[in-house]
């Protein structure tokens, strides 16, 4: 046979690590079909030199309780640096804590530093040669106070279907990067995930559970394109209940998979993915709010709340592959009109919002990471709950006590009175809300907070110019609730909602999930 050598030169590699990377080389003969070289080259993408230090902690602590933290050494792409050495100076409450930080450690440490004597606000520091790095702010409360705030991603795949990193690797990579909760979902066509492997994953998902430490949900992406049925991923509660594929003729449709999901209404739910993108747009017509409490208002396919027109400063878009300098160029903005996710508050959907992915990449720098195909970074999905057990998270997502971000951990709290972000409140109960409602909005930031917009029913109610990484404000509402509320589409209800936009440095984003008042006929 014929021998042939190749040379390959200049090739840009990407910015993310992975190992045994395959090269696909196709050679083309004269007058003859494409030959694929088998097996292709393989080589390993590997970290680059050591750029900065990436601080995990907890948002929320209680006094008197040691505080775990993630410790992660970055390259300038937020891979970790696993042959890092060097003597850190931990800095705490005046504490200083020598730490050496070893090439055992492969660029990862975990340990616990000591407890805060009371309540404030607190960030804690890591000094290196002549630089300083600070985690992400903490908000030491008494127990009887507070919920907990946990940080997790619900959204993204693994080898199971079209991700670049086994499952495996894929949970690993949650967990070192300070994830409280979190899961793949891969496609449900059964030509990428065959039901062994969804078994596969589903005793992973169980493994990988461990109270107050991780907890996972088995959860997968019902897929349809250029239909208006749109992307959804459904999360079961149970993990045994039947498994939905949008290949089969019985549940090919939004209206369908309704019919069918409905007798397992609070075992399950539907979150809607990319709701707002052309090409996988959800026609939000057909809908049942006692399947689909939350929607994933950011991803990395763009801020589905809002069109580009009123402002949306991340849009949906379509994927870039572009090369060299063109490597992060967006792509093109393919928005569809009335599937926004404020299209579906308006017609009265009570739905929260979430963050994070459709990420194929499983790397989770628990950090911004920017791809080098042209789509936006991943965002990060925030849960108010009582303890980081399966049950807890699930009763909190059901009753919509979570908000999204583009990746900061920014603490979010929204309230109406006494009421909650999520909570949905009857007028009857509350009459007094007829004529005033009292709004109080506390936000705590790792990066400046340039800006809050207040939203009611869609429409800025204020806007306040911060330039600060924290900020609290109370805020009055004296128009009377007859004269601002909208009419549910599909029920016999008046209401009013709030939620808050947050814009923040480096163009992150923030939202809470909205608070809504009701008033039934």
């Amino acid at each position: 046979g014929t021998r042939l050598e190749f040379k390959i030169f200049n090739i840009l590699a990407q910015s993310l690590v992975e190992d045994q990377k395959r090269i696909d080389i196709l050679l083309e003969k004269p007058d003859s079909k494409l030959i694929s070289i088998v097996p292709a080259p393989c080589v390993d993408i590997v970290h680059d030199i050591f750029d900065h230090i990436h601080i995990i902690a907890p948002s929320i602590v209680y006094p008197l309780e040691n505080i775990p933290l993630i410790i992660r050494i970055h390259d300038t792409y937020k891979n970790l640096v696993k042959d890092f050495t060097g003597a850190l100076q931990l800095k705490l409450n005046d504490k200083i804590i020598p730490l050496q930080f070893d090439a055992q450690y492969h660029g990862f440490l975990k340990l616990y530093a000591p407890a805060f004597s009371s309540e404030g606000t607190y960030t804690l520091s890591i000094a290196y040669n002549d630089m300083v790095f600070y985690s992400n702010p903490m908000v030491c409360r008494e127990h009887k106070k507070s919920k907990k705030l946990y940080w997790g991603y619900i959204h993204g795949h693994t080898l199971k279907s079209d991700g670049i990193r086994s499952i495996e690797e894929y949970f690993e990579n949650m967990i070192k990067a300070g994830l409280d909760f979190g899961t793949a979902t891969e496609h449900d066509h059964l030509w990428e995930t065959t039901d062994k492997d969804f078994e596969e994953i589903k005793k992973i998902v169980k493994d990988a559970t461990k109270v107050n430490e991780f907890i996972s949900l088995f959860g997968y992406e019902y897929g349809t394109w250029y239909t208006g049925y749109g992307d959804i991923c459904i999360y079961y509660e149970d993990e045994e209940l039947p498994i939905f594929r949008s290949e089969i003729n019985k549940f090919n449709s939004t209206n369908k998979l309704i019919q069918n999901l409905t007798p397992f209404k609070g075992d399950l739910m539907m979150i809607a993915h990319h709701t707002a993108l052309r090409p996988g747009y959800r026609n939000w017509d057909v809908f049942n709010n006692e399947l689909e409490k939350l929607v994933e208002s950011y991803s990395t396919w763009g801020n589905q709340e809002y069109p580009s027109s009123e402002g949306n400063p991340l849009p949906p878009r379509y994927k870039f592959f572009g090369y060299g300098p063109y490597a992060k160029k967006r792509g093109p903005i393919l928005e569809k009109k009335g599937s926004f996710v404020q299209d579906a508050l308006a017609k009265g959907y009570k739905l929260g919002f979430t963050a994070g992915g459709d990420d194929h990449f499983g790397i989770y720098p628990s950090g911004m990471i920017d791809p080098d195909n042209g789509i936006y970074p991943p965002g990060i999905m925030a849960i108010w709950a009582e303890t980081l057990t399966k049950e807890s998270i699930w009763n909190a997502m059901q009753n919509r006590k979570c908000y999204g971000t583009t990746g900061p951990r920014v603490i979010v709290e929204l309230y109406v009175d006494e009421y909650f972000m999520g909570d949905i409140i009857n007028i009857q109960d509350k009459q007094e809300f007829e004529k005033k409602r009292t709004i109080r909005i506390n936000l705590l930031s790792p990066i400046k907070i340039l800006k809050l917009e207040l939203i009611r029913n869609n429409k800025i109610l204020k806007e306040i110019a911060i330039n600060h990484t924290d900020y609290a404000i109370q805020i009055q509402d004296l128009e009377l609730f007859d004269n601002i509320c909208l009419k549910h589409s599909q029920e016999n209800e008046f209401f009013t909602f709030y939620y808050l936009r947050i814009f923040l440095d480096e163009n992150h984003m923030a939202w809470s999930s909205p608070i809504w008042i009701i008033k039934t006929l």
